[in-house]
């Protein structure tokens, strides 16, 4: 058995101490082609892609910069989260939305499933059989747990807008974390959709509640910081039966220019993440849980809703005892550091009766 000595103790504690403090690598998780018909998202994945591997540049972007900022991102992309929707789209049924099995993978995740609206159109949001029914979403859930995301976003396409949970009611998150969120979309929505896209929740700005859904999950269960849903593109003036031409451009010109507008808010996400991301930890150290790996037993847990709100009270309230806690015992042991340093000092000095007269 190894005896762990006094100074190899403050040693590694001071090394745990330091990495906190420590710039973070923002890691951000990216999924594009939810949805079948919505094919314009997995041309932005596709090219986003390839000008983060260098194959393609932006007109006008900065490599040194760009190369800069990615040292410290660790991106995930599933560029076609829904392959056999898409190839029925592909194959002519430029209508339908949900995957092989016809089953919408955004009505397929845990929080609020099963939930159905008055309006509720089984062909649009059929949920399937139960929560992660299906391969994709059940292959996602595996991606959210491995990686630990700091950013999630869920990229469709069928109107301009800029989401953040919650989806399933029509209210944003408490806390500071809502307002940086709400606050770096206002500034994407500002720079790359001249303020055209609704900005809020999903539940209280599309005009309709969706139960079920990814980034709900994202927020509730696997606890990212910062989880949101980009509708990158929509013609409105189409007609409802041509879904085509309702959720992705059909001349070029309005394609290169979807796709480059949103390829740099992407790269602008990437470059203001971090400073982003200190905030929000900054604003939750004393939740420490997020900076380590997720538990994968939890992301089953549907939270219930009846004692959320005195649940959170105590969680918060055992937060801030913690936090006192660990400033506690920071403080003791830098006392006992330097009680020891002048102690080892003191060892080392030579005595007076040694020194020749």
């Amino acid at each position: 058995m190894t005896t762990l000595s006094f100074g190899s103790f403050l040693s590694r504690l001071c090394s745990r101490v330091e990495t906190a403090f420590l710039p973070l690598v923002l890691c951000l998780f990216n999924t594009f082609g939810q949805h079948g018909r919505e094919l314009i998202t997995s041309e932005v994945a596709l090219r986003l892609i390839s000008m983060l591997t260098g194959e393609r540049t932006m007109p006008g972007a900065d490599l040194n910069l760009l190369n800069s900022f990615l040292d410290n991102l660790v991106i995930k992309v599933v560029p076609m989260e829904n392959l056999n929707g898409c190839k029925l789209v592909e194959a002519g049924e430029y209508c339908e939305r949900r995957n092989g099995r016809g089953v919408d993978l955004n009505r397929n995740w845990s929080v609020d499933w099963g939930k159905k609206e008055k309006d509720y159109d089984p062909y649009e949001e059929n949920p399937g059989t139960g929560p992660f029914s299906e391969p994709e979403t059940q292959i996602m859930r595996k991606l959210s747990q491995s990686f630990d995301p700091h950013v999630w976003v869920n990229v469709h396409s069928g109107m301009e807008a800029l989401f953040m949970p919650y989806d399933h009611k029509n209210v944003t998150p408490d806390g500071l974390i809502s307002h940086l969120m709400r606050s770096l979309l206002d500034d994407l929505n500002y720079h790359h959709c001249q303020n055209r896209c609704l900005v809020g929740s999903g539940g209280g700005s599309v005009g309709y509640l969706a139960h079920g859904t990814s980034t709900d999950y994202m927020h509730d269960i696997v606890k990212v910081p910062m989880a949101f849903t980009f509708e990158i593109y929509g013609d409105s003036s189409a007609s409802s039966k041509d879904c085509f031409k309702m959720f992705n451009p059909v001349d070029e010109a309005t394609f290169n220019r979807v796709i480059e507008n949103w390829c740099a808010a992407f790269l602008m996400l990437f470059q203001t993440g971090p400073g982003w991301l200190d905030i929000a930890r900054q604003a939750t150290f004393n939740d420490l849980s997020k900076w380590v790996s997720i538990d994968a037993n939890a992301v089953d847990r549907i939270e219930g809703s009846s004692k959320g709100g005195k649940l959170e009270g105590l969680d918060l309230g055992m937060q801030e005892l913690r936090t006192y806690f660990r400033l506690f015992m920071l403080s003791s042991v830098l006392i006992m550091f330097m009680f020891c340093s002048r102690i080892s000092k003191s060892k080392c000095r030579p005595s007076m009766s040694s020194i020749p007269i």
